[in-house]
């Protein structure tokens, strides 16, 4: 046991010493090698342990410092992972980096010398897996890092090194607990620490034993800290580790010489081990910046990287064109990384990101490779603040410039290989937000749920590449809050600030491009896209965003750009298809002014290929949101988004570009409402759009100019005399649109919009030309439907071969060929609806449109229109065109229920007829049984039944037919319109010349006229039908067939002066507030020169029109908006001088006027027809001409229908019109109007007129009807009139001038506009001339009776002159003005005029014609005839003028050689003419309503003086001693004394005293009544000049004629006055006749009355002249004495030798003669009764009763001849009492029978005091004759319709039979009509005179037997001497002088009569031959006065009694005793 402790110990102690001694050798041996090799020292401070050891490099002073070394065990310790350790304790290693490189040098020599020989043993293999290193610390100092003053140290704590192998491969593993490291630098002022680094590291690697190449390395990390300092990256430790970089092996030298670049990385990636593995934990980085106190905190939880190349597969080929690669994999993975800022916030937020590269081998083919690579994130946020990273990029690009320079230069020369394998990429990002805040710009930010890409890049025979990308919730929000992480917005919202979101993002596409060069196939690219939730936000601050972002990726030159062009163009063989869907897709522009606008797209498709694009959407709207107040923003489906400006439901837009096609077609729905407020919003978003477009392509592209500058800038560039470049002509796109249903709406105003809405439009371009098509369009105002255009079809072209036809007929233009824009519209329509402002609307859309043109268009530089392109042709064709004003409704349901009430009444009384049918039946059948409650519960219930009937009939009014709407409709059919453009008028100067030349009569402004629109064309229109209806009336207004128009056509709009540009508001709101536009205020002028020809013009109107015509007229006012000019308007004349100018020539086939005669609208059968035939109508200014043949036609349904009682062929109607103004008339050019604002001072009480020079004050017309043109056909101007047709006239003349009333006027209707003047009011003087070569006018008193009158006479002319005069009604309410017309004067010359009187023997015939076989007498005829007219106005006005005239006279008639005729014939039928006028004058009177009015008589009244006379003509005979009558109101006395001194006054008038000498003529009734002095007008004077007068009598035969040389006839009219207890109209008429003689027929001729007319000639009547013996004629006529023969002729045309002569005997030789006639009317003037005082009542009325029996008014006749030479034979004598009673002195045989009606009624009236009975039964018998008069109307109407029945067929029995019937049937109502009407005249005439007496409180006290005096008549010869002659008129027989002769005849009304004959001196001479005594009876002795009476006899006629004739003879004195005698009583002559 000892011995083996002992050989222990010893071996022991052996082993320690060759321990000792090993340990010696090795030191040695390491000496001495670090010594050779090293060339540094090594020292061991310990020999039994090594301590202490020490190596120091001599050179380089580097030390390596080791405390203690030692060797372990597995065994001793259980953590060592080996059996044997290698352990150190502390190592310390100094040394210096700037010798470093020294040091290391020799080292890599050798290291690469002997790299290929390193080899390891398997022992040595084996012996290391037992080894470990272990190393508790390492210090290592490093001196000089970057400068002199730094130092690097570092420190690792517990470090392990292993190594192990499995035979083939060698593992060293390297553990490192702990490194601290830290870069240090010496200084004050600056960090002494420049970086700081702590980790645990663990590197494995893994090396090939065989091949001695590093297979593996793996590198784990834990915990890294690193800290870098500021000082880090100012210091030169950076820079020099740049420069110390390794430069890159000669192997990459080799692959750049290469012909075929290489793959970036690929040299790399092969040099890398096969195994790759990098593991960190726990990472933490920091920069500090200590000078600002900033610093940056990144953190990474984990970082894995991963890369493994298969080295045993074969290599694969073909990656690149020369390189093959190995399989190879790489992986990435990032967990947890986040980067603070100072302040906590964090920057970088990394969930995990991982990365995957595979380089795998093929599917299909083992020697190829596919390259896959993958890259997936998760959650990465980043926040990106300029502000605080400013500093660190400022610092860390200093370090980076200069090296970044070098490397981006090597790498734009790289070239990218082209990759021959198949490549797979794919990656899925998700949740990454980054926010960017770059200082001075807003902050953006960009989040995305997540990103997903698949890339496929395969090359089997072709290059194909497939790729699908997909985007979920992408958003880019930019703003103040963008920075701050938010959630996800809502779903359908959209949140301000959010520029780009993208729900989902669906990206599929692939790539095809054929291999080889001779591949003919082109290369394909399919794209599909989906996209969902993309919304757009387009703003200012998203442009900042962008240009900034832009401007720090760097400025693109624009090389670039056009390089990008050209390789597009390059690629022509390209095949290509896209597919894009897009939903819910919204766009906004945000505005900081305007708010914001939305674009919404629910779909938006795209499919495109090579051949052809199509884009489609659906649900499109643009909107507006004006204020953005929220900050979210809803994004609705496009139907639910409210108020939109523009909405459609689809679009489909389709290019084809191998034909250049493109097609657009809108689905229904298309929707625009635009208004100015939403226009500027808009408007402003454009701009603000444009701006930001501009901002990016500006900072995109700095170098490039935009094309439309460069196109402006080339163009001056061009000299003007070369042409340019001929370029090959551009082919144009052909265009086609198609529009479903559109509707755009513009609101003008708040309240005012216009809409325009359409239907399945279509619009193509192909060419030059464009089409489009609408089968109906629609416009409306306001909500008003106002236009229809239906099958609306345009087309622009070239040209048009109907166009060049067009300008044919005018050979003055220049253009031969010229566009065309041709309108054809199948049908336009226009309503207004009634009272609708139309003009306020209109008037607000054009200065809308003002305001557009000046918004968009201001800027634009305007081209002059002289040089502007010759505007195109217009051709328009439109089949039918209605123009419709809208009527009332009420007044429309008025009408309608007014036909249907009156329908309903003539219904219900036929069922009331049968009701009372059937209850006389019932009665009849039951008689008293019937019970009388029964009967009235059947009319109760028919009552009710009508009531319900009505009801129901009301209710279905509008049920089967619709309601009239129309207030006024016009209609066009076959319109066809051409206007053609042509460059001799185009431009301003060349319009201005036509204007000129247009209107030569208005004076040209010298400084000449600026205008703002000018043109001119050439207008050709055709119009088939031109109709204009009002209401429903069955008339047309205008009707025109077959209109063609041709003619020149100027329109001129004057530029205003400053002072007539008025200022229109248009209200934008906020921010622009009120923009004002300018508006011109002069009217646009228009020049024309028209020709047109018309088939059939035709125009109807009548007062009746007038009330619809007013509404017209209102509806008109609404179309027009009146001027801004505060002037009065101008009334339609006016404005028409001043708008249209020129001429227009009219040539009208059938040209007609109808004047509505009745107050019915309705009417169709009374109206007064103007037919024109062949009228030629000529407009020039201020004249009318109208040439043609005129007939007037009377309408009536009646047998007067078609008379025609105007016919004037070949006449010419001028009408000339003379404008009364202040100024020129015709200066329309000097018109200036003035806005509000610009208004001159005018005085006090004034108002401003603009127009105050132009508007007319008054008109005078002068109308010239001239029938002397000369003309192929032979036609005589004719007038037919019947007494029905002058009746019918005034009726047509009171309808015509009556008043009209006011229509929708007054506050109820809102229409206090002052009324219109009238055109009628409007005119001051009227002249009118006719002349007529000859004249034939006929009138009839009816069919019935046919009595007429024909005057015939040759060539006439007639001139009237009136003026009006416009009297202001009194009183306070305002009325019209009263028109009162006066002619001033008035000349008419006629010659050779024959009247004839017209009878037929037979009534009227069944044909209501008139009888041919009329019997035609003469009634007088004249050589000449000359009236003249004055106004008895002019005289008023004009006293001093008139007074002392004799010759003025109201009227004045010139007769020259008048022949009358008076016989029976003529007498009936003048009396029948006659008392037809009168009973038809008092049938009107009566039934009037002033019929019962009476007179209104203020008994308070003082009688006015008389009207001032003027002097009669003829000399006034002396004062009359004894007054006429009595009465008189200038009589100042008054009851009974003045009638006891009148009576006593008079008493010498009942005696004749011969001693007086007074004249017997100046005690003539009718001599003083007609020379008093009460005249007020001096009416007629009619001159004769050699008259003659035939008269024959009805008893014998033969006749008289009597002729004056010269004869005056006046009539004079008086003031009425009272005459006794009626008030009485006088009358007087004066007829004077000088050198007058009376002619008699010698001998009776049977054949006297059927042969000619026996005249006087001339020189027979004229004045006596001296004689001439010389004639052999003279000789034989007996000269100018009584007695002689005288020779007549026939016809005064042919000389009297050419006749055959008849001599007639002078029975009364030249003589003169006076006649006066008085006669009393009660017809009175109502102004002159007013002026008249009532009578006085006496005291004693009983004493005046006597006397009043005396006095009275009585028409009286007076005639007196002075000298008489009288010679006649007993025929002629008998003739002459024939004449005297039958002819002159014809009483009416009805007279006594109407004075006893009148009698009995006054009696009746008397009895029956009571007014109110009297006038009620004047009431009933009114009512009763209306009745017949209505019944007789409607008898002729029936039997007008019988007519117009019988002439399609003449032979029907039944209509023959009716008509005979309804002829009796109307005789008898006219011989009712006719007694009833005389009874109530006369009823009426009593009760007038019964009113005036009760109303001056007098009474009826004649009776029935008191007689008045109703006529008088007076004969007075101062001398005649009287011969009796033979039968043949030569030998005297006896002669009989008489002197002072009176008779006198007084006719009373009983039917009595007095005569009274006075004879102052007579003489009886016997002539027979052979006679004894020559004197036969003579007074004996001789009269010396004058008044001494001869003889006096005086006979009265009584009452007859019992039939017989009662007469009492009274000779107050006769002086016949006292005469002598001849002595043989049988030779005595006897008196016939």
């Amino acid at each position: 046991m000892p011995l083996f402790f002992s050989a222990l110990l010893a071996l022991l102690l052996l082993g320690l010493s060759a321990l000792f001694l090993v340990r010696w050798l090795v030191v040695r041996l390491a000496t001495k090698w670090c010594q050779q090799k090293l060339q540094a020292e090594l020292k061991i401070g310990s020999f039994f342990w090594i301590q202490n050891v020490s190596l120091k490099f001599q050179q380089h002073q580097q030390t390596v410092e080791i405390d203690s070394l030692w060797i372990s065990s597995k065994l001793l310790s259980h953590d060592l992972p080996h059996y044997v350790a290698l352990c150190f304790g502390e190592v310390r290693i100094r040394t210096d980096l700037q010798k470093v490189s020294s040091l290391f040098a020799p080292f890599s020599q050798s290291t690469g010398a002997h790299q290929k020989e390193l080899a390891f043993s398997p022992s040595l293999l084996k012996i290391c897996q037992l080894f470990s290193i272990h190393v508790d610390s390492i210090n290592i100092m490093v001196l000089k890092v970057a400068t002199s003053e730094s130092l690097w140290h570092i420190q690792i704590r517990e470090s392990s090194f292993l190594l192990d192998s499995d035979g083939k491969r060698l593992k060293c593993e390297v553990s490192l607990s702990q490194i601290n490291s830290k870069v240090l630098k010496s200084g004050q002022l600056e960090d002494t620490c420049l970086a700081e680094l702590s980790l645990a590291l663990k590197l494995c690697l893994e090396v090939g034993i065989s091949s001695g190449q590093l297979k593996a390395i793996t590198v784990d990390v834990w915990t890294l800290h690193a800290e870098l300092h500021e000082g880090l990256f100012h210091s030169q430790l950076l820079r020099q580790g740049t420069g110390l970089a390794p430069k890159p092996l000669p192997g990459s030298e080799l692959t750049e010489d290469l012909a075929e670049p290489t793959l970036p990385g690929l040299y790399l990636l092969q040099q890398l081990p096969d195994q790759v593995k990098v593991k960190m934990e726990i990472t933490s980085v920091v920069l500090s910046m200590n000078s600002q106190k900033r610093h940056l905190n990144w953190t990474l939880k984990l970082l894995h990287f991963l890369y493994h190349r298969d080295e045993d597969q074969l290599p694969l080929r073909s990656f690149t064109a020369n390189s093959d690669v190995a399989q190879m994999s790489t992986e990435l993975l990032l967990k947890d990384g986040l980067l603070l800022s100072q302040s906590r916030q964090r920057i970088v937020c990394l969930n995990c990101l991982k990365a995957n590269v595979q380089f795998r081998c093929a599917r299909f083919q083992v020697t190829t490779i596919d390259l896959s690579a993958s890259l997936v994130l998760n959650t990465c946020i980043i926040h990106y603040r300029h502000q605080e990273f400013s500093h660190w990029l400022h610092m860390l690009a200093l370090e980076t410039q200069e090296s970044s320079s070098s490397v981006l230069k090597q790498r734009k020369d790289r070239a990218f290989p082209q990759i021959l394998a198949p490549i797979i990429f794919s990656t899925s990002i998700s949740n990454v937000n980054v926010s960017i805040q770059l200082g001075d710009t807003p902050p953006f930010a960009l989040g995305f749920n997540s990103i997903s890409l698949d890339y496929q890049h395969l090359r089997p025979q072709s290059i194909h590449q497939r790729g699908v990308l997909t985007v979920d919730h992408l958003c880019w929000r930019v703003g103040s809050d963008s920075h701050i992480q938010r959630a996800p917005h809502p779903p359908n919202m959209h949140v301000w600030g959010e520029a780009l979101v993208l729900d989902s993002f669906t990206l599929q596409g692939s790539y095809n491009q054929p291999l080889g060069l001779s591949s003919t196939q082109s290369d394909t690219l399919f794209l599909d896209c989906t996209i969902r939730g993309l919304q757009v936000e387009v703003s200012d601050t998203c442009a900042q965003c962008l240009s900034r972002i832009f401007s720090l990726m760097g400025p693109q030159s624009g090389k670039s750009a056009v390089s990008r062009e050209s390789s597009f163009g390059e690629s022509v063989s390209l095949l290509w298809k896209v597919d894009l869907k897009v939903e819910d897709m919204n766009l906004f522009t945000l505005s900081a002014l305007v708010g914001a606008s939305e674009i919404r797209l629910d779909t938006l498709t795209v499919l495109g290929s090579a051949e052809t694009s199509t884009v489609g959407v659906q649900g499109l709207v643009l909107a507006l949101v004006k204020s953005v107040t929220e900050k979210m923003q809803p994004c609705c489906k496009a139907p639910d988004i409210p108020t939109p400006v523009l909405s459609f439901s689809m679009l489909s837009v389709t290019y084809h570009s191998s034909i250049r096609s493109l097609e657009v077609q809108c689905g229904s729905g298309l929707t625009l409402l635009w208004s100015p407020p939403d226009h500027m919003y808009l408007y402003q978003h454009v701009l603000a759009t444009l701006q930001c477009r501009d901002l990016l392509r500006t900072t995109l592209f700095p170098e490039t100019v935009p094309l439309v500058e460069l196109e402006t800038a080339a163009t001056p560039s061009e000299p003007e005399g070369c042409p340019p470049e001929s370029s090959p002509p551009k082919r144009l796109l052909n265009l086609t649109l198609e529009v479903s249903t559109a509707k755009l709406t513009a609101f003008v105003a708040e309240d005012k919009f216009i809409t325009l809405a359409a239907e399945s439009v279509s619009l193509s371009r192909h060419g030059g030309s464009l089409q489009a098509y609408c089968p109906e369009l629609a416009a409306g105002f306001d909500g008003n439907s106002i236009f229809s255009f239906k099958e609306v079809e345009v087309q622009l072209l070239p040209e048009l071969e109907e166009m060049i036809l067009h300008r044919n007929p005018f050979p003055g233009l220049q253009t031969l060929r010229n566009r065309v824009w041709l309108l054809s519209l199948g049908s336009v329509s226009v309503e207004f609806p009634y009272q609708y402002d139309f003009s306020r609307t209109l008037d607000e859309a054009v200065g809308v449109q003002k305001w557009l043109k000046g918004l968009h268009g201001g800027s634009r530089s305007q081209a002059s229109p002289s040089s502007a392109p010759l505007p195109p042709d217009i051709l328009l064709k439109v089949q039918h065109f209605s123009w419709v004003f809208l009527d009332d409704i009420f007044e429309v349901k008025l009408r309608d229920n007014y036909e249907l009430m009156k329908d309903e009444s003539k219904e219900s009384a036929k069922r009331l007829q049968l009701l009372d049918a059937k209850v006389a039946a019932l009665r009849k059948q039951h008689g008293e049984l019937l019970p009388a409650r029964k009967i009235e519960e059947l009319y109760a219930s028919l009552e009710h039944k009508n009531i319900e009937i009505y009801i129901q009939r009301s209710r279905r009014l509008y049920g089967n037919t619709p309601m009239r709407r129309a207030l006024l409709t016009w209609s066009l059919a076959g319109l066809e319109l051409v206007a053609l453009a042509d460059a001799s008028f185009h431009g301003p100067e060349r319009v201005l010349e036509q204007v000129r030349e247009l209107d030569p009569g208005s004076p040209f402004p010298a400084e000449g006229i600026d205008l703002v629109i000018q043109w001119c064309r050439m207008l050709k229109c055709s119009v088939k039908t031109f109709l204009v209806r009002i209401r429903d009336y069955p008339r047309y207004l205008f009707e025109i067939r077959d209109w063609r128009l041709m003619g020149r056509l100027v329109g001129t709009e004057q530029s205003g002066q400053p002072c007539s540009r008025r200022r229109q508001i248009l209200p934008l709101g906020l921010p622009w507030g009120n923009v004002a536009i300018e508006r011109n205020m002069p009217p646009l002028k228009f020049y024309h020169d028209f020709h047109s020809e018309i088939f059939q013009y035709t125009v109807v109107w009548g007062p009746c029109w007038d009330p619809a015509w007013t509404l017209i007229g209102q509806c008109v006012d609404l179309l027009t908006k009146p001027s801004a000019d505060p002037s009065p308007p101008l009334p339609w004349w006016d404005k028409s001088r001043l708008l249209f100018h020129g001429d227009w020539h009219m040539d009208i086939e059938q040209a007609n006027l109808h004047q509505l005669a009745t107050e019915d609208p309705y009417n169709t059968t009374e109206n007064m027809h103007w037919e024109w035939n062949h009228l030629s109508f000529h407009w020039k200014p201020g004249q009318f001409v109208f040439k043609g043949d005129l007939d007037i036609n009377v309408r009536t349904a009646s047998k007067y229908d078609d008379c025609c009682f105007l016919h004037l062929p070949d006449l010419c109607m001028t009408l000339d019109l003379q404008w009364l103004c202040h100024g020129n008339p015709h200066d329309h050019h000097g018109v200036t109007l003035r806005a509000p604002e610009f208004l001159p001072e005018v005085p006090l009480g004034q108002f401003h007129d603009s127009y105050r020079a132009f508007r007319s004050e008054n008109l005078n017309l002068s109308i010239k009807m001239d029938l002397t043109r000369h003309s192929g056909t032979i036609s005589q101007p004719r007038i037919l009139l019947y007494s029905s047709t002058l009746r019918w006239m005034q009726n047509f003349w009171a309808t015509w001038t009556s008043v009209t009333r006011p229509i929708c006027r007054g506050k109820l209707f809102n229409n206090l506009k002052p009324s219109k003047k009238k055109l009628g009011q409007h005119y001051k003087q009227l002249s009118y001339t006719a002349l007529f070569p000859q004249l034939q006018v006929h009138y009839w008193a009816s069919f019935a009776q046919q009595r007429g009158v024909q005057i015939e006479c040759s060539q006439g002319h007639v001139f009237t002159r009136g003026t009006q005069r416009l009297i202001p009604q009194a009183g306070t309410v305002m009325r019209r003005l009263i028109s009162d017309w006066s002619v001033t004067q008035m000349v008419s010359d006629l010659s050779q005029a024959t009247v004839h009187l017209m009878a037929s023997p037979a009534e009227e015939n069944a044909d209501h014609c008139l009888d041919p076989l009329v019997t035609k007498t003469h009634l007088l005829s004249l050589s000449s005839l000359t009236y003249q007219r004055h106004s008895s106005r002019t005289a008023e006005e004009e006293p001093s003028t008139r007074v002392g005239d004799s010759a003025f006279h109201t009227h004045q008639l010139h007769l020259v050689d008048l022949r009358a005729s008076w016989t029976t014939t003529n007498r009936d039928i003048a009396f029948g003419l006659y008392d037809g006028y009168k009973k038809a004058a008092v049938l009107k009177r009566n039934l009037s309503t002033e019929a019962l009015k009476g007179l209104k008589i203020d008994p308070h009244l003082p009688a006015k003086k008389p009207k001032q006379s003027v002097p009669s003509s003829a000399p006034t005979p002396p004062p009359v001693s004894t007054p006429s009558f009595s009465g008189q109101p200038d009589k100042g006395s008054s009851g009974g004394a003045y009638m006891l001194k009148k009576l006593i006054e008079e008493t010498d008038r009942f005696v004749v005293f011969t001693e007086e000498e007074s004249g017997v003529s100046d005690q003539l009734c009718g001599i003083a009544a007609c020379q008093t002095d009460d005249i007020y007008n001096r009416n007629c004077l009619i001159e004769l000049v050699n008259c003659q007068m035939v008269l024959r009598g009805a008893e014998t035969e033969g006749c008289v004629i009597v002729s004056a040389a010269k004869a005056q006839l006046l009539q004079c009219q008086h003031h009425p006055a009272w005459y006794g207890d009626t008030l009485k109209q006088k009358t007087s008429w004066t007829c004077i006749l000088d050198g007058m003689q009376y002619f008699a027929t010698t001998e009776s001729s049977p054949t006297e009355q059927d042969g000619p007319q026996l005249w006087l000639e001339v020189k027979n009547i004229e004045e006596h002249r001296q004689r001439s013996l010389d004639s052999v004629q003279e000789l034989m006529e007996s000269g100018q004495a009584v007695g002689g023969m005288v020779t007549t002729t026939t016809d005064w045309n042919q000389p009297a030798e050419a006749q055959q002569a008849q001599q007639i005997q002078r029975i009364i030789s030249r003589c003169n003669c006076r006649m006066y006639y008085i006669s009393y009317s009660h017809d009175i003037d109502p102004e002159l009764a007013t002026q008249i005082k009532p009578p006085e009542v006496p005291e004693n009325q009983e004493k005046e009763d006597l006397l009043k029996k005396q006095e009275g008014a009585v028409d009286t006749f007076t005639l007196i001849h002075h000298e008489l030479e009288i010679s006649t034979n007993p025929a002629q004598y008998a003739m002459i009492l024939d004449i005297v009673n039958n002819l002159l002195l014809h009483v009416e045989p009805k007279r006594k029978e109407h004075s006893e009606k009148k009698q009995r009624v006054r009696f009746q009236l008397e009895i029956s005091s009571n007014p109110e009975e009297q006038r009620s039964s004047i009431l009933h018998l009114q009512e009763a004759v209306r009745q017949h008069v209505a019944q007789i109307r409607q008898l002729e109407k029936q039997m007008y319709s019988i007519m117009k029945s019988l002439q399609d067929d003449s032979k029907n029995e039944n209509l023959l039979d009716l008509n005979l019937k309804l002829q009796l049937q109307l005789n008898q109502e006219k011989a009712n009509l006719q007694l009833e009407s005389e009874e109530l005249n006369i009823l009426i005439r009593c009760f007038k005179d019964f009113q005036l007496q009760q109303a001056n409180k007098m009474e009826l006290r004649k009776q029935q037997e008191d007689v008045s005096v109703v006529r008088r008549t007076e004969f007075y010869f101062a001398q005649a001497r009287w011969r009796l002659t033979e039968e043949d008129g030569q030998l005297g027989i006896a002669e009989l002088e008489l002197q002072r002769f009176l008779y006198s005849k007084v006719n009373k009304s009983d039917d009595t009569a007095e005569h009274l004959l006075e004879l102052g001196w007579f003489t009886m001479n016997n002539l027979l031959p052979n006679a004894v005594y020559k004197v036969v009876l003579r007074p004996q002795s001789s009269c010396q006065s004058g008044r001494q009476l001869a003889l006096r006899l005086f006979s009265k006629v009584r009452p007859p009694v019992g039939g017989i004739s009662v007469k009492e003879h009274f000779e107050p004195f006769s002086s016949l005793g006292k005469c002598g005698a001849s002595h043989h009583p049988a030779d005595t002559p006897v008196l016939p």
